[in-house]
């Protein structure tokens, strides 16, 4: 059993109906992590409740049950709601289906929360889209034990140097030794500048997509992610 919580900083990541006239919500919360949750009759026109569950606003939840399904007891706003637009909107829904997709249920992610908040804080701002949605794959990729090491080689551990070209291994980078085609090669100063998180050089923005597509396939498996299929301009 899992006793009942005092109130509870979360957002909710993603919703579907449940019998007649409840729904199941996932919410991402600082304390539990990814955690899901039945909320009895929302979706009954006159429920004070639901105009509170929508993403990318911050509640207060309290929470009561079995493990295997919890009831929401209470929700309350928080105060905090990010609006996003247009592509930023189609941002905000990928980054909830990459917690959806990426989390277990139940595992504690306090940093990984702060860095979801201000990515939304992000968002909302319309800051440079694909520098924001770089930022938050390779910190929820750090988070999960895949993150990339882009200060020193894979194999050897030397430092990365700037005007040296390297081949990405698994997780980092190893020296390119004898001929290898360019095209297959990365610039030390790319790596050094996702290491830095400056994603102003076009080239390291496409880099930067292609590395974080290929680590963030363990976590999502074979599924293809609906929230791309968005994207008038993917930056996903």
């Amino acid at each position: 059993m899992i006793a009942r919580q005092e109130f509870l900083p979360a957002y909710i990541i993603h919703t579907r109906p449940y019998r007649d006239t409840s729904v199941l919500v996932d919410f991402f919360t600082e304390s539990l992590g990814r955690v899901t949750a039945v909320a009895r009759g929302v979706r009954q026109q006159k429920n004070r409740t639901r105009s509170l569950l929508t993403p990318f606003s911050r509640l207060l939840i309290t929470l009561h049950g079995k493990q295997d399904l919890k009831l929401l007891t209470a929700v309350e706003a928080d105060n905090r709601f990010f609006s996003l637009q247009a592509n930023y909107l189609f941002s905000g829904f990928y980054v909830n289906e990459l917690l959806l997709r990426s989390l277990p249920e139940l595992d504690q992610h306090p940093e990984l929360f702060a860095v979801y908040q201000t990515t939304l804080q992000h968002l909302h701002e319309q800051q440079p889209l694909e520098a924001v949605l770089r930022c938050f794959e390779l910190a929820l990729l750090a988070d999960a034990g895949y993150g990339l090491d882009c200060e020193n080689t894979l194999d050897t551990g030397d430092l990365i140097h700037a005007d040296m070209p390297y081949l990405f291994l698994q997780h980092g980078f190893s020296a390119a030794a004898g001929y290898v085609p360019e095209e297959q090669c990365i610039p030390g100063r790319v790596i050094q500048a996702i290491a830095r998180r400056d994603f102003s050089d076009p080239q390291v923005r496409v880099v930067a997509k292609k590395l974080c597509r290929q680590l963030l396939k363990p976590l999502l498996g074979s599924r293809p992610l609906h929230s791309r299929a968005l994207f008038s301009s993917p930056a996903s």
